[in-house]
């Protein structure tokens, strides 16, 4: 009921143990399969005549009334006795008619016959032929468990299947087999107890396994807390009572209270897994929704099974089995049950080998095989004779031979064609999965960010296996499988590859989008180092004009008072420009060399020498983009550096111009050359530089030095040349 020491042995030991028993499965049904017959006593099927209340021969099955019965006969008197419901039931308990010869007295067409039916006597094939869908599940089950034992001993759930699947087996040889051909001695009989004393324990099997299917529900070290350990131990308790009561085995299992017990036992054991998988907070399992519907279903298909098994010990029953419906609805019981044992298998240990749709789709192929083959063999053998018949009046068996070279080289071609197409179909196609895993490379390599990422690998994967992948995406890493989440053998390493490969996308993305971020933090510093020179030179030139434009002022108020209004005007406008330019990327030359005539305006009022500014270059140009403050600082070292107290005037010239995709700038005056023609801002002229090429690139340029002729003589003045891509300062 838990691990116990024994469980926790060896796996070799333990597949020891799974051949034991199963090989002591065999050995306690295979007596009663070598003595007893599948049908009763006449080998025949009986319907009852409610009107005359006697036995009507349905169907002679074999022997030994097959040549003997016909289809109709109505069973007047069997051993002098008459064949009513009445005598079968007093014979049942008496194990039935006599095994030897039986004078029976039949009525055939309205004739009155007396027959003498001999012994029965089964051959081996005959026992298996007459029921092999109920062998069937027989050998299923068990082997289903064993396989499970084999690949999982460590699961004590497989153990309890595999206790529950022979002891499946074993009431079903019982049930099967239950007439016998010979008396039986007393040893015999000894051994038909212990074999009816093993199959009442089915009950107890059936509702222990559902208590631990697919884990137990009480817990190590007290199992005792839970309520279904208890019932489980009572309902193991219960076959020893019946054995008391029921006065030995045998007639416990065919009694009442074995009836009451399986009553009782398998609902039991039902609610017990629907209780299971119906909580949704579980410690340590939640199954999937699929798997609950899965495990309902086994639930059900289950307890029908072992319905109609204990149905099959009443009489009524058999009354029934005549109606078409009847007999459909056990079929069906019958093929479920053949399929529940994989479903268990798949639940309890989660191994692909036993998912009931990979079992599906390889047996499909034989299946669809099989009936393409048999129609072909039939085609040839019976359309060839017919005809060879008929024009000849022989038959040949040559016909044999072709229909079977024909369904040989047929096979081959027919088996590949038909499993790709289902590989296609069920999205086990290994090309298939090769081509979509492909493209789904393809397309993680144009992917731009983790959306497209996850949406390339999801696509690719449903594409290529023909159904939804659970993935898991965590944020550092590669994406990864979902728990629970199982892909085929042939497709495990390929979608590992694409997995990686989308972890390697999404590290080069993170990689790209820190280094954007890094780029974008190294452009805003340095657009906030130029609005700090900016606001520098706007600090340098505010107080400097404001200290000489006041006195300016003052003088003017008390000289010439339109004149001081006019010298108000301009100062607003030129200290406007500066606190606007601080605050702005751009300007344009026009504004600038507005600026230059407002600065100009209110220098004349300090300086005695005349000031002049003239603009020469094409009127296109008056809208380029410049850096904003490109001017003042060249004005200023104009009229520090090259205005003479005694000079008759200073001329100021901007030149603009351009050629071959560059724009260039000439400020020049014609005042005082700086001494050995060096520049005389300095480190403003470098400043100047600096803003320049942040502004329009590093192919941007600036030149300095003292004015020169056409034939290179020097000539009073200093020029100032600056020059970039137009398409670096495109106008506005």
């Amino acid at each position: 009921m838990w691990e116990s020491p024994l469980v926790n042995a060896s796996h070799r030991t333990r597949r020891l143990l799974a051949v034991a028993a199963v090989a002591l499965a065999v050995a306690i049904a295979l007596p009663r399969f070598l003595t007893h017959t599948p049908y009763p006593r006449f080998g025949a099927e009986f319907e009852y005549e409610p009107s005359r209340g006697l036995t009507r021969i349905t169907k002679a099955e074999g022997p030994p009334s097959r040549g003997l019965l016909q289809k109709g006969d109505v069973l007047l008197l069997v051993e002098g006795r008459p064949s009513t419901q009445e005598e079968w039931k007093k014979l049942k308990p008496q194990g039935g008619y006599p095994k030897g010869p039986l004078d029976l007295v039949i009525e055939r067409q309205g004739q009155v016959l007396r027959l003498t039916l001999p012994p029965l006597k089964l051959s081996l094939w005959m026992r298996v032929r007459l029921s092999i869908y109920p062998l069937a599940t027989v050998v299923a089950a068990p082997l289903v468990a064993f396989l499970l034992v084999w690949r999982r001993p460590d699961l004590s759930a497989a153990w309890i299947f595999l206790w529950l699947a022979t002891l499946q087996a074993v009431s079903v040889v019982w049930d099967l087999f239950g007439y016998r051909q010979g008396d039986a001695g007393p040893l015999f009989r000894a051994y038909l107890n212990v074999y009816a004393a093993l199959i009442c324990w089915y009950p107890a099997a059936y509702l222990h396994f559902m208590t631990v299917f697919p884990r137990p529900r009480w817990r190590r070290p007290r199992p005792s807390a839970s309520l279904w350990f208890w019932v489980t131990v009572l309902a193991y308790a219960t076959p020893p009572l019946l054995w008391i009561f029921g006065h030995g085995p045998i007639k416990a299992y065919s009694g009442p209270g074995m009836l009451w017990f399986q009553t009782l036992a398998l609902p039991l054991g039902t609610l017990s897994l629907i209780e299971h998988y119906a909580r949704r907070d579980r410690e340590g399992h939640q199954p999937r929704s699929g798997e609950r519907v899965l495990a309902l279903a086994v639930a059900v298909t289950l307890l029908l099974n072992a319905a109609s098994s204990a149905l099959w010990q009443s009489p009524q029953f058999m009354d029934w089995l005549s109606l078409p419906l009847v007999r459909l609805a056990s079929t069906s019981i019958t093929f479920a049950f053949l399929a529940a044992p994989l479903v268990i298998a798949y639940l309890i240990a989660n191994d692909p080998v036993f998912d009931p749709r990979r079992v599906v789709v390889q047996s499909l192929p034989f299946a669809l095989l099989s009936v393409v083959l048999a129609g072909i063999y039939l085609a040839v053998v019976v359309g060839s004779q017919r005809l060879f018949a008929a024009a000849t009046g022989e038959q040949s068996m040559i016909f044999n031979v072709v229909a079977a070279l024909a369904v040989a080289f047929a096979f081959a071609p027919l088996w590949t064609r038909t499993q790709h197409a289902l590989d296609r179909l069920y999205g086990r196609d290994p090309h298939v999965l090769r081509v979509a895993l492909d493209q789904a490379g393809r397309e993680l390599l144009g992917a731009l960010d983790h959306d497209e990422v996850r949406r390339s690998v999801e696509v690719g994967l449903q594409r290529g296996l023909k159904r939804e992948v659970a993935l898991e995406w965590p944020e550092p890493g590669p994406p990864r499988l979902a728990a629970g989440e199982a892909l085929p053998e042939h497709a495990q390493r390929a979608v590992e590859n694409l997995l990686l490969q989308a972890g390697i996308r999404l590290e080069n993305l993170a990689l790209q989008e820190h280094r954007a971020a890094a780029e974008r933090q190294a452009v805003e510093l340095r657009e906030a180092a130029t609005r700090a020179e900016l606001r520098a030179l706007q600090a340098q030139v505010q107080p400097h004009f404001l200290f000489n434009a006041l006195n300016a002022l003052a003088y003017l108020i008390e000289t010439d008072p339109p004149a001081a209004q006019r010298f108000s005007e301009r100062l607003a406008d030129m200290l406007r420009y500066t606190v606007e330019a601080g605050n702005r990327p751009v300007a344009l030359l026009s504004e600038e060399i507005g600026f230059v005539e407002d600065y100009l305006g209110v220098a004349r009022e300090r300086y005695e020498t005349p000031l002049a500014f003239a603009y020469r270059g094409p009127q296109e140009l008056l809208s380029l983009a410049v850096p904003p403050l490109l001017l003042q600082p060249l004005v200023e070292n104009s009229l520090k550096h090259g205005c003479a107290p005694n000079a008759p005037g200073l001329q100021l010239e901007l030149v603009a111009g351009q050629d071959d995709g560059f724009v260039e700038l000439t400020f020049l005056d014609d005042g005082v050359a700086p001494s050995g023609g060096a520049p005389g801002l300095g480190v403003g002229l470098t400043n100047l530089e600096q803003r320049l090429r942040r502004f329009a690139g590093t192919d941007a340029t600036m030149e300095a030095g003292a004015r020169k002729g056409d034939g290179g003589t020097p000539q009073p003045g200093f020029v100032v040349r600056l020059r970039w891509p137009v398409t670096k300062g495109v106008s506005r």
